[in-house]
């Protein structure tokens, strides 16, 4: 009774009964790879609200980040053990799952026109979201975290002209770790980032339901899926407690970042065999692998660090934001698309994304060089230059071939599409034994 007096009070004043008749018979497609997305929405809203909770138990000063966060991995207290265990989970499987998702609009060609604007919106959400784990990664200021930022701090000092003055900003001074550092970080995980996240999600998702979902079909018009009401709510509810299940289950099962280990952060200590997480792997790779070679441009130095820290991930973010427009360019495709492509329907694109796998596994698996080469007995030198190597002519063999087999698949399926002959049966020879008869077009 008293929903129904909300409901109609709501509607008299704001007409929300038709949009809510919109949003409750909407058909939502069923196929596995769309709740991909989500699962990222899952992670994030798993994210704010353990997030929430660490507020309340961190100290964003210098001195006081570390004994704060070490408190919470005091096992007497199992609740906020679990609490910032499930938020740094949540933070790896939130990024994973939007990389994962942006790889299905890729190979499937969803990015393609009217939905160009969704695409950048999503590489945008990437890009946040792993702004905002690295800046929640390092506020424990423990010896790690503070090895990764030093490092950070050297690449935004290679910019030339503005890079020194960024340095400054961050850490309130002309010298790091500045009294202002774990602040100004803390202010970015808190506060702007994650709001700008919740921005371009909220976009992402009003442009979803405007311009509908693309769909593994044969005529656009045949929407194939189920209702909001009640079959994919039940569904999706499903799915957040499953989310929220494996997250609790590896927060309880897993440690991750168990700063105890590494203790405090000095800057005269490097934490030996210290990788950053996952995410941010393949520019650490990058540093690794990048020539040592300074050069000096109107009398500005252009330190080593700033090709591989700025113009590498600088230039990719850039060309995954004009693929889709890339594609049209060198396709000729120009036309509206409601219906996905299977992946081997578009070798080029196929190619592309294949050697864009190649060269981030490269680089993440040259992240840990060291470690691998001493593991393996193998020269750090060797392993270098020959990940030097496959990154120069690996993403464009695995680009190659990726493409060719992908045009052979499409060969064979329009083959086999154009020539629809029943299964071939078998008949009685004069000899007693039996022969293929030839089968006849259906």
């Amino acid at each position: 009774m008293i929903v129904r007096v909300v409901v109609r009070w709501l509607d008299e004043r704001l007409g929300t009964n038709a949009g809510a008749r919109y949003l409750l018979a909407k058909i939502y497609p069923d196929h596995w790879s769309f709740y991909l997305g989500e699962f990222a929405l899952y992670f994030f809203l798993t994210l704010v609200g353990t997030g929430i909770w660490l507020t309340f138990a961190f100290d964003d000063s210098a001195k006081g980040a570390y004994p704060s966060v070490l408190a919470l991995a005091d096992r007497a207290h199992p609740i906020g053990y679990v609490i910032r265990q499930m938020h740094h989970w949540s933070a790896l499987c939130f990024i994973a799952a939007i990389l994962v998702h942006l790889g299905r609009i890729f190979f499937t060609g969803a990015f393609r026109r009217p939905r160009e604007l969704n695409w950048i919106v999503g590489v945008g959400m990437l890009v946040l979201a792993s702004l905002t784990g690295f800046t929640g990664y390092s506020l424990p200021n423990d010896n790690l975290s503070g090895t990764g930022l030093r490092i950070a701090e050297s690449v935004a000092l290679s910019v030339p002209l503005i890079g020194g003055w960024t340095a400054a900003v961050l850490n309130g001074d002309d010298y790091f770790p500045g009294p202002l550092l774990m602040t100004h970080l803390y202010t970015l995980h808190v506060y702007y980032l994650p709001i700008a996240i919740a921005v371009l999600l909220s976009l992402h998702l009003g442009m979803v339901v405007y311009q509908k979902h693309t769909q593994f079909v044969r005529d656009p018009k045949h929407v194939v899926g189920r209702r909001f009401w009640p079959d994919y709510a039940l569904r999706t509810v499903a799915v957040f407690g499953a989310t929220g299940a494996a997250l609790a289950a590896l927060a309880a099962l897993f440690e991750i970042n168990p700063i105890e280990t590494y203790g405090p952060y000095y800057p005269w200590i490097a934490t030996n065999g210290a990788v950053p997480d996952w995410y941010a792997a393949f520019l650490e790779g990058a540093l690794r692998l990048g020539p040592a070679t300074e050069l000096h441009v109107f009398g500005h130095p252009i330190p080593p660090v700033f090709w591989p820290g700025v113009v590498l991930p600088s230039f990719t973010l850039g060309f995954l934001v004009l693929w889709p427009f890339i594609e049209k360019k060198l396709t000729g495709d120009r036309a509206a698309h409601e219906i996905l492509e299977t992946p081997t329907q578009s070798p080029l694109r196929l190619g592309v994304g294949a050697a864009l796998i190649f060269e981030g596994v490269l680089l993440t698996l040259a992240a840990a060089d060291d470690q691998t080469a001493a593991t393996l007995h193998l020269r750090l030198e060797g392993l270098v230059w020959l990940y030097r190597i496959l990154f120069v002519v690996g993403p464009i063999a695995v680009g190659f071939l990726a493409a060719r087999i992908g045009s052979e698949m499409r060969a064979r399926i329009h083959e086999s599409a154009a020539y629809p002959y029943d299964a071939t049966t078998l008949v009685r020879n004069e000899a007693g034994g039996f022969d293929e008869e030839k089968p006849q077009p259906t």
